[in-house]
């Protein structure tokens, strides 16, 4: 059974590149294209990682990932991809409980040996 990423990006372009990568590696994915359907899915698909980006209107990746980790299923891995690259950026998306702190543009290899590394240990 192929592991579940739910993946909340709202632009077109990189939404579709990183859900068509994710496919083709084998993972199920659900795309949410803004921070409310993301946190709605986050709750109704179960998934076993969340990848979202960081800037979006009304509820941003920071927001996301705050509730996830107030949730019942706060142990779930969450990496923020963002073009937001300061150094002070990053430590307040890891502060919040993101695992990781990726930064774009991200190569796919480094993308899927992070979601490897956090999801695929078994």
């Amino acid at each position: 059974m192929s592991k579940h990423i739910l993946l909340i990006e709202d632009t077109e372009d990189l939404g579709e590149m990183i859900y068509d990568l994710l496919s083709i590696s084998g993972y199920h994915v659900t795309w949410a294209k803004d921070g409310n359907s993301g946190i709605e899915l986050f709750f109704k698909v179960d998934p076993d990682l969340v990848l979202t980006d960081l800037i979006m209107p009304q509820v941003n990746g920071l927001d996301i990932t705050k509730a996830i980790r107030s949730s019942a299923k706060s142990a779930i891995p969450v990496i923020i991809l963002t073009a937001r690259v300061s150094a002070e950026d990053q430590a307040l998306g890891l502060a919040t409980g993101a695992n990781c702190y990726l930064k774009k543009p991200c190569s796919a290899t480094l993308l899927i040996n992070t979601i490897k590394s956090l999801i695929d240990k078994s």
